[in-house]
């Protein structure tokens, strides 16, 4: 069996700052299989105060506090606690908790100093590439030489076209580092389970348990079943793909198979 694509469910900031909510998201995502249930860690005081969320952030800002309890849920469900960072005063703290691994957003790729100084104090990048240059990202990843990060292929509209998709990009991206993925915002799950067909490493999408459930759901958000659905396809995907260190010898089965076949019909060499 090959390795599966792990699967990140991003929350953001639809838990609204009801920490109740919140950890019902991890409960769920859990269940299900997925890897990583994925937050935020940015802070009203950080903002402008004429961004048009500005108020949706203010509710929906995660304490310090919370941080601490979501990790205690993420370990008593054994699901992966995952935050993006979006400010160098924040890499302090964050670090602090424990992880190991952070998440960059997209319109952080090209944060040179604060993503230099995450790979000091983190072992995994995880890096979205939305709405940057070829250029910016050879930056990001010369950076990051001899450090263990993954790029992300992102394209930066809510909702994406899946004519806007161009998931080939994940190709390009491998020659910066062999681990390359995709973060979705198309809606309905089609690119990821295409993401995860083509070899992605990792995959993210956005996640909500339906309007009735938390305070936002957004048209490019998963639900509970899409995301049974993601697993299904990602276990499958790793069946098909098989093994990429393999030798791609004919299997003891083939094998068998060859002395039935070969020759049946006389010698044609």
């Amino acid at each position: 069996m090959g390795i599966r694509t792990k699967v990140i469910a991003e929350v953001a900031s639809n838990h609204g700052g009801d920490i109740n909510i919140a950890k019902k998201f991890i409960r769920v995502a859990a269940s299900i299989g997925v890897d990583y249930i994925k937050f935020q860690s940015w802070q009203v005081s950080k903002l402008r105060k004429d961004d048009p969320q500005y108020e949706w952030f203010c509710r929906a800002e995660l304490s310090d506090k919370a941080h601490y309890e979501l990790i205690e849920e993420c370990e008593k469900y054994n699901i992966k606690f995952l935050t993006t960072c979006f400010d160098i005063e924040r890499i302090e703290f964050l670090s602090n908790l424990g992880l190991r691994e952070i998440k960059v957003g997209s319109a952080d790729c090209a944060s040179y100093t604060m993503i230099k100084l995450l790979s000091e104090k983190f072992d995994h990048l995880i890096i979205s590439t939305g709405m940057h240059y070829s250029e910016e990202i050879r930056k990001t990843a010369e950076i990051l030489k001899g450090k263990k990060f993954t790029f992300l292929h992102c394209v930066s509209l809510y909702p994406t076209p899946l004519d806007k998709v161009n998931l080939r990009r994940m190709d390009w991206l491998r020659q910066f580092t062999p681990s390359v993925g995709y973060s979705d915002h198309t809606i309905g799950i089609e690119a990821v389970k295409a993401a995860i067909a083509r070899g992605a490493s990792y995959v993210e999408k956005h996640f909500t348990l339906g309007e009735s459930e938390c305070p936002r759901a957004n048209p490019w958000d998963a639900t509970p079943r899409e995301f049974e659905q993601v697993m299904e396809f990602a276990h499958k995907c790793a069946l098909i793909l098989g093994d990429s260190d393999a030798d791609f010898e004919i299997t003891e089965e083939e094998a068998k198979a060859r002395e039935k076949f070969i020759g049946r019909f006389g010698s044609n060499k």
